[in-house]
C-alpha cells in the first residue's frame, strides 16, 4: 500500500489577490494546456464561459458563480517557493519533486471571505506593462479581475515520503511549511511580484477541522 501523509492548511490574503486565468478564449487555451491534463481541459473551458470582456485574467468560476482558483497555482508556488529557499532546505530538482510528492486537494480551491464564498470580484486592477519588439519599447494596459483582503482558501496537502541524496535533501513537512512562510513575501495569482496574493497560513488540527477560522496557529500566525 502506498504511504501517504496528509495536513490540511489555510492561507489568509495579507494583499488582494489577483484572477490569473486568461481571458481571450485563444490564450485560455493555450494556457490551461500548459497547465492542466488534457483529460481535464473542458472542465477549464467550462470555468471561464461566464467572461465577456476578453482582455483581462480573471478568476474562474463555478456554476453558482463562486470564484476559485485551480490546485496547480498552489504547486505551482510550492515550486517557486522551494527554489527561493533552496539555499535554506538543501532541495534541489524541487520542480519535479514537488510534481512527484506534493499534491494539493481540492481541485477547486474556493475564495472565502468571513465564512462566506466570494461571489464577483471587488474590482478590476489596471496597470501599465513595458514590453519591447522590433520596433523598440511599448507601453501596454493590462487588467485583472481583484479580490481584496482578507481572503481565505482552505486546502489538503498529502506527501509522499521521499529520501534525501547525496545532494539534496527530501521534501519535508518541516520544508512545506516553510514554503507556506515565504508566502508572506511572495503570494499566488497574477502580478505577485509587486506585492498582490500575499498570504500568511495556519494548520488546521483535526479537532478543529469544522472550524478553519479558529484552527491552531504555527509559524505563519496571522498578526491580529
Amino acid at each position: 500500500m502506498l504511504e501517504v501523509e496528509k495536513r490540511k492548511y489555510v492561507i489568509r490574503g495579507l494583499t488582494p489577490i489577483l484572477g490569473s486565468m486568461p481571458a481571450s478564449p485563444a490564450i485560455r487555451t493555450r494556457y490551461i494546456s500548459s497547465k492542466a491534463p488534457a483529460s481535464e481541459l473542458q472542465d477549464e473551458e467550462d470555468s471561464l464561459d461566464f467572461v465577456e470582456d476578453k482582455g483581462i485574467t480573471v478568476f474562474s468560476r463555478d456554476g453558482d458563480n463562486r470564484l476559485f482558483v485551480w490546485d496547480y497555482v498552489l504547486k505551482g508556488f510550492f515550486k517557486a517557493a522551494l527554489n527561493a529557499l533552496r539555499t535554506q532546505e538543501g532541495i534541489l530538482m524541487e520542480r519535479g519533486k514537488v510534481d512527484k510528492y506534493i499534491f494539493i486537494a481540492p481541485r477547486r480551491l474556493f475564495l472565502r471571505r468571513n465564512g462566506e464564498y466570494i461571489i464577483d470580484e471587488d474590482e478590476q486592477l489596471e496597470r501599465p506593462l513595458r514590453a519591447r519588439s522590433a520596433r523598440g519599447e511599448y507601453t501596454a494596459l493590462a487588467a485583472s479581475e481583484a479580490v481584496n483582503d482578507p481572503w481565505k482558501i482552505t486546502f489538503e496537502v498529502t506527501l509522499i515520503p521521499n529520501s534525501s541524496t547525496q545532494r539534496s535533501k527530501p521534501i519535508t513537512w518541516e520544508a512545506i511549511e516553510a514554503a507556506l512562510d515565504y508566502g508572506r513575501y511572495l503570494g499566488i495569482g497574477q502580478w505577485r511580484n509587486a506585492g498582490y496574493g500575499r498570504f500568511v497560513w495556519k494548520r488546521i488540527e483535526e479537532q478543529t477541522e469544522n472550524a478553519p477560522e479558529d484552527a491552531d496557529t504555527s509559524r505563519g500566525q496571522p498578526d491580529d
